[in-house]
């Protein structure tokens, strides 16, 4: 007899394989040439396992919930197979062939092939949710391609259940790039007259390029997370820093794991590719934290994220060693603050809806995404902004902000991209870096981002997308890493569909939005203000503390506030500088306080707060005789925001802008 592959059946030798599985079958005979090796040791897998030999089709999942809980399971496998998948069925369109692709258990993810070939193969289970592991149906090339972790070809007798013998496949195991962990099988089936020899061939070169792309995906994914990651390398160098992958594989630590197993008696591995449980972001959260080491905190981990993805998880342990550093205090992680206290506890209030955005706004802090603060002029956005930032992984990195609406397009574009010397009139000599620079590893505030000229903004949009700026005048391109926190008191969406603002540049900025409330949704906070301001400007004027009477506390309590906080912070101080004794009354308030809104507002009086802000702004002009800016700055709002409110007043307003803007 000539020589046999061990990896192709021989054709011809069907009747005599089909005769040593029947005596094998029924007397139990050990099989023996012309039954191939591989072949041999899965009749005996399937003998010691009590496969039925009659069964007639593979077992299978319930229903299609089921079967689209095995394909999110397998994801990125899935993903990476399907330009594969596309090209084999190119090649096999009109073989009669089946492609598949199955899970590590065998289950079918995805079947393609010709109606006749899927019919035939629906009536073994051949199909999306059918289980083909030996221990289910037998030999057969799925299966034993996982049972032996190797690529094989099975033609008809050589299967093991009666009913899957009129069948031919060849199947190759597809390993996990990293740890060389068996992740699914990919597959060639066909009725017994489709056989041919090049089909493991194909199955074998089609496993390999998915496990190049898994490669590809997994160098890129990696790649994205050193560089989020990197950072804490620096800054807590003096602690033990180990950075696990999403499957919970420790891909980098800096030398100190030792140290933190002998401090805290913590379980850690030493190896690189050495795998934690509790790490794999495949498990659910509870399992994740029952497979914990013994000792280790749940503070000391830190998610990995980029885009809304969270890419892996950052271990910072504490050491001793570390200078300031009690010994049993956990590393300052991006959310604890090292003045070790909220880092929220500078906005002043405690209502129900300051109280919402606090939490909504510790909940983002972490998450390295751009923010959009939306929020009324003067409601405190820079203070939320800088919250965000001391709460966030770039506390350590500048927090850099910049006003979009009050310069001029030539200086805002120097002011945030730089410039070299002479790239435009008043350029400074030798050139200067942009804020984007400034706030390298940090976070950079864009106040009023809805001022932002329109041709300006593909430039910012291609510093969000790529991490490059260009200085005006230059051509050097230089790597940032920002984090963008922007505010503003426009409805975007509406500036979007009136052509000025950039949908692309909405989409970019707008991952994650946090609402402020204005101050009279929250007047519960005033008396809290109040008593703020007055601690702060008595240390500032050297003055002991003054009280407020009550009914000036009313007043306060009952006015719109058009300006918000802002022109509550420059209403008390004017009141707090006049007051000669120790106690501030309701003759010290502006005329526009102390009168029409001594009370609150009526509820569902939507005319009558209109008419309250009219009359602010008309005694904010009356008393800056005239003067616009003074006006603005006294009702804590823009210039531009009070010539919007101006315009949309009566005639006897925009005649008072008009008499102020003469000489």
């Amino acid at each position: 007899m000539a020589a046999m592959s061990p990896m192709i059946p021989r054709v011809g030798d069907e009747h005599l394989v089909a005769a040593s599985w029947e005596r094998f079958v029924r007397h139990a005979t050990p099989p023996a040439l012309p039954v191939r090796d591989v072949v041999q040791a899965s009749w005996l897998r399937c003998h010691a396992e009590a496969v039925d030999p009659s069964r007639g089709s593979a077992p299978g999942v319930a229903d299609q919930d089921q079967l689209a809980q095995l394909r999110h399971g397998a994801n990125a496998l899935c993903d990476a197979a399907q330009p594969v998948l596309k090209t084999l069925r190119d090649v096999l369109c009109e073989s009669g062939s089946l492609i598949m692709l199955t899970d590590a258990d065998g289950a079918i993810l995805d079947l393609s092939g010709e109606n006749r070939a899927r019919h035939a193969g629906e009536r073994i289970n051949l199909a999306p949710g059918g289980c083909w592991a030996e221990s289910a149906i037998g030999t057969n090339a799925i299966g034993t391609a996982i049972a032996a972790r190797q690529p094989v070809q099975l033609y008809a007798s050589e299967h093991y259940c009666l009913d899957v013998k009129s069948w031919t496949c060849a199947a190759a195991p597809i390993l996990d790039p990293l740890s060389r962990a068996l992740l699914g099988v990919i597959d060639v089936s066909g009725t017994k007259k489709t056989f041919h020899g090049h089909s493991l061939g194909l199955v074998i070169a089609a496993a390999r390029q998915i496990e190049s792309a898994l490669a590809l995906a997994v160098t890129e994914r990696q790649g994205r997370l050193f560089a989020r990651s990197m950072d804490a390398f620096t800054r807590y160098r003096d602690d033990c820093v180990a950075l696990f992958d999403s499957a919970g594989r420790l891909l980098r630590h800096n030398g100190k794991i030792a140290a933190a197993r002998e401090r805290h008696g913590i379980a850690l591995p030493l190896e690189t590719g050495a795998r934690l449980a509790t790490f794999d972001l495949a498990l659910p959260p509870e399992q994740r934290q029952s497979q914990a080491p013994a000792g280790m905190r749940r503070e000391w981990v830190q998610a990995v994220r980029a885009g809304g993805v969270e890419l892996g998880s950052l271990l910072l342990i504490p050491l001793p060693s570390r200078p300031g550093l009690p010994p049993e205090s956990p590393a300052p992680l991006p959310a604890i603050q090292a003045a070790g206290r909220d880092a929220f506890a500078a906005i002043i209030g405690g209502s129900a809806a300051l109280e919402a955005a606090k939490t909504r706004a510790r909940r983002l802090a972490p998450l390295d995404l751009p923010v959009v603060l939306l929020g009324e002029t003067g409601v405190g956005k820079e203070l939320f902004a800088r919250a965000i930032h001391q709460a966030s992984v770039r506390s350590a990195a500048p927090f850099v902000a910049i006003n979009c609406g009050a310069l001029a397009r030539e200086l805002l574009a120097g002011e945030l991209f730089g410039h070299v010397e002479g790239a435009f009139t008043g350029a400074r000599r030798g050139g200067a870096p942009g804020k984007f620079e400034l706030a390298d590893r940090g976070t950079l505030f864009l106040d009023e981002i809805g001022e932002m000229p329109l041709d300006m903004q593909p430039h910012l949009l291609r510093v969000l997308q790529d991490g490059i700026v260009v200085r005006l005048g230059d051509s050097r391109e230089r790597r940032v890493s920002v984090r963008l926190i922007a505010a503003t008191h426009h409805d975007l969406q509406a500036e979007v569909k009136s052509g000025r603002f950039r949908e692309d540049l909405y989409h970019r900025l707008c991952v994650t939005t946090l609402c402020l409330p204005s101050l009279r949704e929250r007047r519960d906070d005033i008396p809290a203000i109040v008593a703020h301001l007055n601690a702060r400007l008595a240390l500032k004027y050297g003055t002991p503390a003054k009280t407020l009477d009550d009914a000036a506390c009313r007043a306060l309590e009952g006015y719109r506030w058009p300006g918000n906080v802002r022109e509550l912070q420059n209403v008390y101080e004017t009141m707090f500088a006049l007051c000669d004794g120790d106690r501030i009354d309701a003759a010290l308030l502006p005329g526009e306080i102390a009168g029409p809104a001594d009370a609150a507002p009526e509820p569902g009086g939507p005319g009558r707060l209109d008419e309250m802000e009219k009359q602010a702004i008309r005694a904010a002009i009356a008393r800056a005789d005239g003067n616009l800016s003074l006006a603005a700055r006294t009702l804590g709002i823009s210039r531009s925001t009070l010539y919007v409110k101006l315009a949309a007043m009566p005639d006897g307003a925009a005649a008072q802008r008009k008499k102020a803007a003469q000489p």
